[in-house]
């Protein structure tokens, strides 16, 4: 069968076919997603690639930014810096200023005072000159109070710087003259001392003190002894006796217990016991000077104690002096003296007001230049 067929294609007339273009395939599913599916690939690979190079350039740009930032705070820092400078530079300026023009005050202070002295010193007259004896007298009076305790001298010097107060006629010295009656009226009201009669009071009982006897030396004498006249031995049995009671009582001693016991004062201690009883007085003497009381009590009480323990010789003598000294015991020497500095406090015042001298006050050194 196969042979015959091939016979009968020859028999038939041979025709000349024309060629003819293929015809376009036909689009499948298959080929439709495989082009979506190339197209996605396609999208995403430009996708990626673009948001690569977007990245990258974003990267870039963000560093750019940053270097920017970092340059312009370091330009504000520096801009700050100048500033800070510039600013520390005009306070020093300032603080020149004000340096040099204090002291331009200060000068024009000095040269006023100056010229206030030179005029109050051209302006010197018989007023001043009274003032300046009323606060002398007023210095005097307070020195004599505090050092020597004479009330009555500063109170006499008081009263001749209020004399002068008042000859000054002046109605602004009413609280000078003011406190000058108070502080005189405190000075009568204070306790009087005589310091300087106390003292030679003292001095004078110390001296009697040295003309008292303080011991006396037995007076012995010597007798001649008889020689007895022995005949019989009877008679020299009663010369033995009597010799021999008299050795023994030699050796014995009686006394009676009501008296009361004296120690007998040897001779080379007599010299100790009046420096010491002259010690006490001086002592007390110096206490009544520094008006310390307890030390002024107890001297006299020592010199007491020394006076009628070993003075005991010639009571007609150390009794009165004994007396005299506790009279002076009881007195009192610590006295509190009244404060009268007011009266020399209003008149300084008084004298700074009428003159209104301002003090000299030594100018600024320079300021030193500010830095640049």
């Amino acid at each position: 069968m196969d042979n015959q067929q091939p016979e009968k294609e020859q028999d038939a007339p041979k025709v000349i076919a024309t060629p003819k273009k293929p015809a376009a395939p036909k689009a499948g599913p298959g080929m439709a997603l495989w082009l979506l599916t190339l197209v996605v690939a396609l999208g995403s690979i430009g996708l990626s690639v673009f948001l690569w190079q977007g990245d990258a350039a974003q990267q870039k740009n963000l560093q750019q930014s940053q270097a920017d930032i970092a340059g312009a705070i370091q330009r504000v820092d520096t801009h700050a810096d100048n500033n800070r400078n510039l600013q520390r530079q005009l306070d020093q300026q300032q603080q020149q200023q004000q340096q040099w023009q204090q002291a331009i005050e200060n000068l024009q202070l000095q040269i006023s005072s100056q010229q206030k002295r030179l005029l109050s010193l051209s302006t010197t007259d018989r007023d001043d000159w009274l003032l300046a004896e009323a606060e002398y007298l007023m210095r005097l009076a307070n020195q004599r109070l505090l050092m020597g305790k004479e009330v009555n001298g500063a109170l006499e010097l008081l009263k001749a710087a209020d004399s002068i107060v008042k000859e000054l006629d002046d109605s602004a010295l009413y609280s000078v003259r003011e406190a000058l009656a108070n502080d005189m009226a405190n000075l009568r009201a204070a306790v009087t001392l005589d310091i300087e009669g106390h003292y030679l009071q003292l001095s004078a009982l110390a001296q009697q003190a040295e003309t008292l006897q303080l011991i006396k030396l037995p007076e012995l004498a010597v007798a001649e002894p008889e020689a007895p006249v022995v005949d019989t031995w009877q008679q020299r049995l009663a010369v033995g006796f009597k010799a021999a009671l008299d050795k023994l009582s030699s050796y014995i001693q009686i006394t009676r217990r009501d008296d009361v016991y004296q120690p007998l004062l040897a001779p080379e201690y007599e010299a100790a016991v009046r420096q010491n009883v002259r010690l006490m007085f001086e002592q007390a003497q110096m206490a009544s000077l520094a008006g310390k009381q307890t030390l002024y009590e107890d001297s006299l009480a020592k010199a007491h104690h020394w006076l009628s323990t070993y003075y005991t010789l010639d009571k007609t003598a150390t009794d009165p002096l004994i007396a005299r000294i506790e009279i002076l015991k009881q007195q009192q020497v610590a006295v509190s003296l009244p404060d009268i500095s007011s009266s020399l406090r209003a008149l300084k015042t008084y004298i700074e007001t009428i003159h209104q001298v301002v003090p000299i006050t030594q100018p600024d050194t320079a300021a030193e230049a500010p830095a640049q």
